[in-house]
């Protein structure tokens, strides 16, 4: 006997995002496919769900999981918050006549209309959702209070984002769930480091919150300091004048020999640059989570995050199994770190054995598992 059927529906397309069609298929949400593909195992049928610009819906059997594009339709031809004003009639209505029997809802914490209109038919055909919320920014109106009102529970990333969450107003008596993004520690795994080359390494989008500049004037110290090391910043391009900015600061600073700007590049050679970097730079504003900083740190390569960041402050132990600092004091921290740490080696073991013991795709599996089961019990 079949079990129910348990969807993950992303409301809205990679475009939106920044992504490629074959991005969403091989990278995007790769913890919630691998926890999708446990409770495929147990017996469940799972899908995933996007939207995407095309005339009919189309499907795509990826790594054992279904793989579901639903046309889009939006009024709203400009790139900011393209994400918030994308809608899809046809998943609508696929959704009036035969809804599933759970879907988690990934979204901004923003939210979008289409988010709230899909929660209140899933509600109406006595359907449960969740709502999985990414990014650190909450809407609190009272659309969006009733949707989150309305879900059997919440799911966050980190405690962090639980306890910001449980301080506002409405939210304070709501089922609040730690669910961390895992990985797979079998593929994201170190090999040994040749410590006489100093590589630093930036993955993530090329955007002005990430702060990539101080990445940029953290190599500028270390040669001035006579440290040869490189830079290689690695993502895509999603805000051109920044990145033009940052070549300009390059060019000024004369450091075009010594940093790379590589692009994005498939998720599967990600773990090669991992393996061959002294130092992960996470020195963005906000991070919500931090998912690239567990990918290095399973890697066996140790993360200078900024204190106060988000998701680093609680992924990474000072000095431990990585780095936090202050703004100001980033550039002399990378340097320490590269130049003259004695405790490397002993920091680069301790950030695999963190990731193995809260990081992993089987840790986020199981708290999936539990999650679904009571979303779809009547308690």
């Amino acid at each position: 006997m079949s079990k129910e059927t348990v969807t993950i529906l992303h409301p809205f397309s990679a475009e939106a995002i920044g992504l490629s069609f074959s991005d969403v298929l091989t990278s995007h949400s790769k913890p919630h496919k691998s926890a999708l593909k446990s409770l495929q195992s147990a017996g469940y049928t799972v899908k995933v769900m996007y939207l995407y610009y095309g005339l009919f819906p189309k499907s795509r059997f990826v790594n054992g999981i279904i793989h579901k594009f639903w046309p889009v339709i939006s009024l709203n031809f400009k790139k900011k918050n393209k994400w918030r004003k994308e809608s899809s009639w046809l998943h609508y209505y696929s959704n009036f006549f035969n809804p599933n029997d759970l879907t988690i809802i990934n979204m901004s914490g923003r939210l979008s209309p289409y988010t709230i209109k899909i929660a209140r038919l899933l509600t109406l055909k006595n359907k449960p959702y969740i709502a999985m919320i990414g990014g650190l920014s909450i809407a609190t109106g009272p659309k969006a209070l009733d949707y989150y009102k309305g879900a059997k529970h919440i799911i966050v990333h980190t405690k962090k984002q639980k306890e910001s969450l449980l301080q506002l107003d409405g939210f304070k008596t709501l089922d609040v769930r730690v669910i961390p993004l895992g990985i797979d520690t079998s593929t994201f795994k170190p090999k040994k480091k040749d410590r006489s080359s100093k590589s630093l390494l930036y993955v993530g989008r090329i955007s002005r919150l990430k702060q990539i500049e101080l990445a940029i004037d953290a190599l500028h110290y270390c040669k001035n300091r006579g440290v040869d090391c490189k830079l290689k910043i690695i993502g895509p391009f999603s805000d051109k004048h920044y990145f033009d900015e940052l070549r300009e600061k390059i060019r000024v600073l004369k450091l075009q020999h010594n940093t790379e700007f590589i692009g994005p590049v498939p998720y599967s050679q990600l773990v090669e640059h991992y393996q061959n970097a002294s130092l992960l730079l996470l020195p963005s504003q906000h991070e919500s989570f931090g998912m690239v900083a567990v990918e290095a740190m399973a890697c066996g390569t140790p993360v200078a995050a900024i204190t106060g960041s988000g998701g680093p402050d609680e992924i990474i132990t000072h000095n431990v199994d990585g780095f936090l600092t202050t703004k100001q004091n980033y550039a002399s921290l990378v340097y320490e770190v590269i130049n003259n740490l004695s405790n490397y080696s002993e920091v680069s073991s301790n950030c695999r054995a963190t990731v193995l013991k809260k990081y992993s795709e089987e840790v986020t599996s199981q708290l999936i598992y539990k999650s679904v089961k009571h979303a779809l019990s009547n308690g």
